[in-house]
């Protein structure tokens, strides 16, 4: 609940701990930190070695599982955002780089919804033509 506090309000880092101890203001703060790092993760090289550096961890990080959830939450309420040109960036960036991730640490149920919710903004027609030839076989 507290992830994006940092950098949605005028809450500090220090408030957090604060209030929650500093195990929850370490954790905000690497989520903070991670979303850093998503925003340099722009170009398609960028987002190899951002998915690659991860996949190398031998522990699986909390902060890792905190983010891929808020993606998880951000793709399912993504048809609220009004703007098409966010909501595509969003998806391709789900494809690319968080649903990959989700792979590789083993949430497979996780890395099928992100995929899916994903090709859904990007591919709208294809996703409804494929959905209806499972549900309907010949």
């Amino acid at each position: 609940m507290l992830h994006d506090t940092v950098e949605d309000t005028l809450a500090s880092l220090e408030d957090i701990e604060k209030q929650f101890g500093p195990g929850v203001a370490r954790l905000v703060d690497g989520v903070t930190k991670l979303s850093r790092i998503e925003l340099q993760a722009i170009r398609p090289s960028r987002r190899k070695i951002f998915a690659n550096s991860f996949s190398r961890c031998r522990k699986i990080s909390r902060v890792l599982l905190v983010k891929l959830a808020d993606r998880l939450h951000n793709m399912r309420t993504l048809h609220y955002l009004k703007d098409s040109d966010k909501r595509r960036r969003i998806a391709r960036e789900t494809l690319e780089i968080y649903a990959p991730l989700a792979e590789r640490i083993g949430i497979e149920k996780m890395q099928d919804e992100l995929e899916d919710l994903a090709f859904a903004e990007l591919f709208p027609d294809a996703r409804s033509s494929i959905v209806a030839r499972l549900q309907f076989p010949a």
